[in-house]
């Protein structure tokens, strides 16, 4: 029987997936179809939140599982004073030549971090930004935690979720939450018996229950939305391009409009909180 003690951590595995598929982040700005169209919307979507913050030129802000740097870029242009963090060396690598080439490096500095245990002190920054981060962690609440510690009084948190009713995650079968731990299962065995190679899993969380951790610590949500959509079954497109994309835009602006039915179905659940100021 396999030691456990030899398996590799839910940690080890989404390092080495996102080692492996950083190539993919390098390009994924410029490609086609709906997942490319999602991740430039969220990253359009949480810039102007970040804006309408009106944050002081040279504030503070940490982005958590920065990737190819792309928000961080954005951010220092923007005049903020960015610490750009991710697991992942390539990633860090990646991020840096990005910014390289971009001429924005004067006010971005880089690091390997764990999300779970935050090398910054307490009340370091005015905002903390953690995009796509939270369904890989093994310990997302930890990881909460540790951005309010580091948000200062009156600071922001802005992070994103895998939202457990996304329109999308409930039909296809393969991201569906509610066979995850039979996926699982059948995954397991099938890399124990070498017919496939290890990868992780995303969690999925309801909207509520985010919402009610950054309340316990002592996080006040600002606003909130869901974004991204699509059809999907067995992770391939069920609508060919461009059909699928302009399907994908639609949704997004019935959601963006509040509409009951469509503004809590998005793929990806985004918050914006503002930590309470102390007494």
């Amino acid at each position: 029987m396999e030691n456990s003690s030899d398996l590799p951590s839910r940690q080890e595995i989404v390092n080495k997936y996102f080692q492996n598929d950083s190539p993919y982040w390098k390009d994924v700005y410029s490609t086609c179809g709906v997942q490319a169209e999602n991740i430039r919307d969220r990253h359009a979507a949480v810039l102007e939140w970040i804006d309408e913050l009106s944050l002081a030129p040279g504030s503070q802000v940490l982005e958590i599982g920065c990737g190819a740097g792309f928000m961080a870029i954005a951010l220092a242009r923007s005049g903020l004073r960015v610490l750009a963090v991710d697991s992942v060396e390539a990633m860090i690598d990646l991020a840096r030549s990005n910014a390289k080439k971009a001429g924005a490096s004067d006010l971005l500095s880089f690091g390997v971090a764990d999300a779970h245990s935050l090398a910054s002190d307490d009340s370091s920054f005015d905002l903390v930004v953690a995009i796509g981060v939270i369904p890989w962690l093994a310990r997302p609440e930890a990881a909460m935690q540790e951005m309010a510690r580091v948000t200062k009084p009156g600071g922001h948190v802005i992070l994103t979720t895998s939202n457990s009713a996304g329109l999308i995650n409930l039909l296809d079968p393969i991201i569906c939450p509610l066979f995850q731990p039979l996926k699982r299962k059948v995954k397991n065995v099938l890399v124990h018996l070498g017919l496939r190679r290890q990868t992780p899993n995303k969690t999925f969380h309801s909207n509520g229950y985010i919402d009610e951790i950054l309340r316990s610590l002592g996080l006040v949500k600002v606003k909130g939305m869901t974004r991204g959509f699509g059809f999907s079954f067995f992770r391939r497109s069920v609508f060919p391009e461009p059909l699928g994309t302009d399907i994908n835009r639609k949704l997004q602006r019935l959601a963006d409009q509040n509409t009951p039915g469509f503004r809590s179905i998005g793929r990806a659940y985004f918050v914006l909180a503002r930590k309470m100021a102390a007494d």
